[in-house]
């Protein structure tokens, strides 16, 4: 009998030792279950940088350059900030009478009251530099003006609102077929800035209005050397790139892949700039910044 009874705690010892074992694995599992609810904290979203006062982000991305000449790039930008606008005579006025810049343009003869809200015009490219350096921004580069002005459409024709392949009631142009070097004050034809709707990147007078300086030097063969990511245009030249056209050319000066250069000295009514910054440090592939 002590034998059996020895043998049954012995059954009944090895039964506990399996419930507990049992307990410990479902209170394992229950504890693993319980981790695997908890609630992940999210990676912080990613947060655009926020644009300074007057501009607007340009998100950046790859896009096909064009020119008129049937030359064409595909080119990789960086997100940078875009003045929304042309910048004004009262925004240039600001600047010199901070500064006591002495401009080489004749930008004052048009700046008259009436006119603090048209486009500066008259200014050399040396001036459009000066005044981004107060700032504290540069001029756009070629690649960055034409990648804003398409605004996300491939197909674009102009920098405009709506799809971009129209000029009607969204661009100030075509006003009088003069000589803009010899003009008089008043044969002036610029509408204030934001007259018109804005493209789809928040951007006015894309086309028309002051045609605008760029910082390149221009190279009509440039697309065949090109980078592919964030070119600054050549190396040197005889002229600096405009774009975008003014309010005394025709529609075909307006498109977004007219592209032609004027010596940096010129001065000429139908001529302005805005003004970009950089969003985050960018890299080239020809190395220059």
């Amino acid at each position: 009998m002590r034998g059996m009874d020895a043998y049954a705690s012995q059954g009944h010892g090895c039964r506990l030792r399996r419930r507990d074992a049992t307990a410990r694995l479902w209170l394992a599992l229950l504890a693993l279950w319980l981790a695997a609810c908890q609630t992940t904290p999210r990676e912080p979203s990613y947060q655009p940088p926020v644009p300074p006062p007057g501009m607007a982000l340009i998100p950046g991305g790859t896009f096909v350059r064009q020119d008129d000449a049937g030359n064409s790039r595909l080119t990789t930008i960086a997100p940078f900030f875009l003045d929304r606008t042309e910048v004004t005579n009262a925004e240039f006025r600001r600047f010199a009478q901070a500064t006591g810049y002495q401009s080489e343009g004749r930008w004052t003869l048009y700046a008259t009251p009436e006119r603090d809200q048209h486009p500066v015009v008259a200014v050399t490219w040396n001036d459009a530099a000066a005044y981004a350096r107060w700032a504290g921004k540069r001029l756009p580069t070629e690649a960055e003006w034409e990648f804003a002005a398409r605004a996300g459409r491939p197909t674009a024709i102009y920098g405009t609102g709506g799809a971009g392949d129209t000029l009607d009631n969204l661009a100030t142009f075509g006003r009088i077929a003069v000589d803009p070097r010899r003009m008089p004050l008043r044969g002036i034809q610029t509408a204030p800035v934001a007259s018109f709707p804005p493209n789809p990147f928040g951007l006015y007078d894309m086309a028309g209005n002051a045609a605008e300086w760029c910082a390149d030097w221009f190279d009509a063969g440039y697309y065949a050397v090109s980078p592919a990511r964030n070119p600054l245009g050549a190396a040197f030249g005889r002229g600096r790139a405009i774009r975008g056209g003014s309010w005394n050319d025709r529609a075909d000066y307006l498109t977004v892949t007219r592209r032609y250069g004027l010596p940096p000295g010129t001065i000429t009514f139908t001529l302005g700039f805005r003004c970009a910054a950089d969003a985050q440090k960018k890299t080239t592939s020809n190395g220059r910044d």
